[in-house]
């Protein structure tokens, strides 16, 4: 559902400031106050030129960090985090954010702590990582609850909705979208109000309901147009083509996604990117293909300027789908095999980050567990200091030498035990890096295959319109895909990292299954790593029937039992070579 994407910030009259608004240089004006003028700057600029709003809040940080002023350095803070989100670099805003955060709680500043908890929650939310969003408008909606704060709570329980439905969390959606709607009623906060009708817009067109969601998107197109929010104009213009587009009324679509082109002007890229994929699907559903690709073409570049993958992923896909159409097959390869790279980049990116999360989590055990050591050792040396002190009393000198032989003893077995600790360490990290090359790599040969697989089966549906030139232009382009599936460099790479891992088995099973054949030997690789039959079959490029048959044949050259499992069976195979 990337056309939410603009739905995650409020739009305010203060944004389509047309000229500069000159920092106040009154010589009596206090530092304190100039910190504050500093940072309404930034606000004030923070949607309309992010960049010119970074300007000012990286002076009201400076300065508050020379007057050593808290309060205006965890607002600086916040604002250069609301100002990198709206460029696109959420790495940097959750960055300020989280220092933001941890000054306001020790501020005890409820105010401050809402907002940014409320901020940091929307650019999570747009990096789609929802259930992180979740938790932070949660404790927002928790502050606000607390004191009473309405508007606030209206807010978060809007943003806490959008989020419910990009999970696809219809029922929880609703709930809170309903309970954001009464309140902005009983308030008649209409930018609030609009919010919530355009939300509710999507979510009734998401679930197909096109008559209910049009009354939606144009009750906060009226409410939006009144209060002159250019922006937000354009994305409800955007939301109403796209419902038109859904319900296959083309040329009304095209007029309202026309006029969100000229009301955004370019203003917000991320916004044009959606516009234009919108565009695309519906000259693609026109049969106008020509027109499609240009506008496909203006959804990539866009995606690739606001740094958004997911964008970059939905233009491809559409380029991809047009060059079919249009016969193009080279080109329509190209753009497929530019996706496949663009969906690795996201799929490494989110496996980067569970393992930086293990990783934290599993060096925060060892810290504790150090510290817990620290503080025994602290004790046994408090209780060696009590009996030499002791013996000392008792027999002097004897004592002395028994206390320093003891201590030597204890740094002495410390070094060995640390030592020790740290080949463990490294030998685990050694492996746990060697199997995540190995489930990386195999991934990529599945979504490669697989990749593969999908483009024979339109290149056959295609050979199946076409004759003459043409039909041979398929099958010369349909055996090099199956020329892929069979490229030994693969397996190579794959045995590479495979055997980093498992050494020696190949080894130990040929030793003593001397006849098996070099596709077996591929077969009870993976049968080792417990992937599925389709699995298998996407890697080697053949039909899962045809695995069942290998497999079967595998397990009679190797004695099986009728019960036995292939995988439980070459478990056994390594226990036996590692002992």
């Amino acid at each position: 559902m990337r056309y939410l994407a603009a739905l995650f910030f409020v739009f305010c009259a203060a944004y389509e400031l047309h000229a500069q608004m000159p920092i106040p240089q009154d010589p009596h004006i206090s530092d304190t106050a100039l910190v504050h003028s500093l940072i309404d700057s930034s606000f004030e600029y923070s949607f309309s030129d992010p960049d010119t709003a970074i300007k000012f809040a990286k002076r009201a940080k400076r300065l508050s960090e020379s007057l050593n002023y808290s309060k205006g350095i965890a607002e600086a803070h916040g604002e250069l985090g609301y100002s990198f989100n709206r460029k696109g670099e959420f790495d940097r805003a959750i960055d300020h954010f989280d220092k933001g955060i941890r000054l306001l709680r020790a501020l005890r500043d409820t105010m401050g702590l809402i907002a940014q908890l409320n901020d940091l929650g929307s650019t999570y939310s747009s990096m789609s990582e929802y259930n992180t969003a979740l938790e932070h408008y949660f404790e927002s909606l928790e502050l606000c609850e607390a004191i009473g704060l309405e508007r606030g709570i209206s807010s978060n329980l809007g943003n806490i909705g959008l989020a419910y439905f990009e999970l696809d969390r219809d029922e929880k959606a609703m709930e809170f979208y309903k309970r954001a709607l009464e309140i902005n009623q009983r308030l008649e906060n209409k930018n609030s109000l609009a919010t919530n009708y355009n939300n509710l817009g999507l979510l009734h067109g998401d679930q197909g309901r096109y008559e209910e969601a049009l009354d939606f998107h144009f009750k906060a197109l009226v409410i939006r147009q009144e209060l002159g929010y250019t922006l937000s104009i354009a994305n409800s213009l955007n939301n109403i083509g796209r419902v038109y587009m859904q319900k296959g009324e083309h040329d009304k679509a095209m007029k309202y996604l026309n006029r969100a082109l000229q009301v955004n002007d370019g203003k917000d890229k991320d916004l044009s990117s959606i516009i234009h994929e919108n565009m695309t699907k519906t000259y693609i559903s026109m049969g106008k293909l020509d027109s499609a690709r240009v506008h496909g073409e203006q959804t990539l570049d866009l995606s690739r300027e606001y740094g958004s993958k997911l964008g970059v992923k939905v233009g491809y896909e559409l380029l991809t789908d047009i060059y079919l159409k249009l016969g193009n097959y080279k080109r329509a390869f190209e753009n497929q095999r530019k996706l496949m790279v663009v969906k690795d980049s996201i799929l490494n990116a989110e496996k980067s980050k569970q393992i930086s999360e293990l990783q934290t989590k599993y060096e925060t055990r060892q810290k504790e567990q150090e510290i817990a050591l620290l503080e025994q050792e602290k004790e046994q040396e408090a209780m060696l200091r009590n009996a030499f002190l002791a013996g000392l009393v008792l027999i002097g000198i004897i004592g002395f030498l028994i206390y320093n032989r003891q201590r030597l003893k204890i740094k002495k077995n410390r070094t060995e035990l640390e030592n020790k600790r740290l080949h463990e360490e490294q030998l685990e990290k050694d492996l746990e890096f060697k199997n995540r090359q190995l489930t990386t790599h195999s991934l990529h040969l599945v979504q490669k295959n697989e990749a593969m697989r999908e483009l024979k089966q339109e290149i056959e549906l295609l050979k199946e319109e076409s004759a003459g030139e043409v039909s041979r232009d398929l099958q010369k382009l349909q055996n090099k895909v199956d020329y892929s599936f069979n490229l030994d460099e693969d397996w190579e790479e794959f045995k590479l990292y495979f055997e980093e891992v498992h050494t020696g088995f190949f080894e130990a099973l040929k030793e003593q299954y001397p006849d098996l054949t070099s596709n077996e030997l591929r077969l009870s690789a993976l049968a080792k790593l417990n992937l599925s039959i389709k699995e298998t079959a996407t890697i080697l490029g053949i039909r899962p029937d045809s695995v069942k048959t290998a497999r079967y044949r595998l397990r009679k050259k190797l004695g099986m039992e009728t019960e036995e499992k292939l995988t439980d069976f070459m478990m056994a195979v390594e226990k036996e070579q590692v002992g």
